[in-house]
């Protein structure tokens, strides 16, 4: 009898130890005609598993900071249940909003300082603007999964961690569109480096409406 409990704790201990996992690596490449360039580094690059089981996201606080009219970061990937604060560094005043499904928000003109701050519960693509300024923008990605990544510079990219399993790995660009291809995690050696290509050439650049669904019109003040 008093060996029982050695081996149920060796029994807990082994269950606790971590399951199989390896990074998944690879490089983006782009199809592109004449004038298209889109950016290797906003390239998001992440792993969704093929069986019904889902993973669990570990919210976090994230922002993105509005500087001399552009958004900071210009693509932002956040767990699902994550909260992203939009300081605002202008000395102007600005209405950062989206009508992106699920996850719609409107934070209203406000002014220089910290900013204001919203939740994102849903998974998704939300596509940021400023209600004053049409060429103001921003993609935040929502994400189900916690294994995801950028691409580098180069298209270079690294998926860490990711547990033993059958997976989707996507891969997304504003410009590119989104490509996918199967990849197994079997043990803790990483597979072989994935290559994806990203066609550019259907993109086309189009002028968004504002909160109202109108077209913009000129500010009527110098504080815009």
């Amino acid at each position: 009898m008093k060996r029982l409990p050695l081996i149920l704790a060796g029994f807990f201990a082994i269950a606790a130890l971590p399951l199989a996992a390896a990074n998944v690596t690879g490089k983006i490449a782009f199809v592109t005609k004449r004038g298209q360039n889109p950016v290797p580094a906003e390239t998001l690059v992440w792993v969704e598993r093929i069986s019904d089981v889902s993973f669990r996201p570990r919210p976090g606080t994230f922002q993105i900071v509005t500087r001399n009219k552009v958004l900071v970061p210009h693509v932002l990937a956040i767990p699902v249940g994550s909260t992203v604060i939009f300081p605002n560094d202008d000395p102007i005043s600005h209405n950062l909003f989206s009508l992106s499904s699920n996850n719609a928000f409107d934070l209203g003109l406000y002014r220089k300082g910290a900013g204001k701050s919203q939740k994102f519960d849903a998974p998704g693509i939300v596509n940021v603007y400023c209600n004053v300024h049409p060429n103001m923008s921003a993609v935040i990605h929502v994400m189900a999964t916690p294994y995801f990544a950028f691409a580098d510079a180069n298209g270079n990219f690294s998926v860490s961690n990711v547990p033993a399993g059958k997976y989707r790995l996507v891969a997304w660009n504003e410009q590119g569109g989104q490509n996918e291809t199967p990849v197994e995690i079997t043990g803790a050696a990483s597979p072989m480096p994935v290559a994806l290509t990203l066609d550019s050439r259907n993109y086309r650049a189009s002028q968004h409406m504002d909160k109202t669904g109108k077209s913009y019109q000129a500010p009527r003040s110098r504080e815009y």
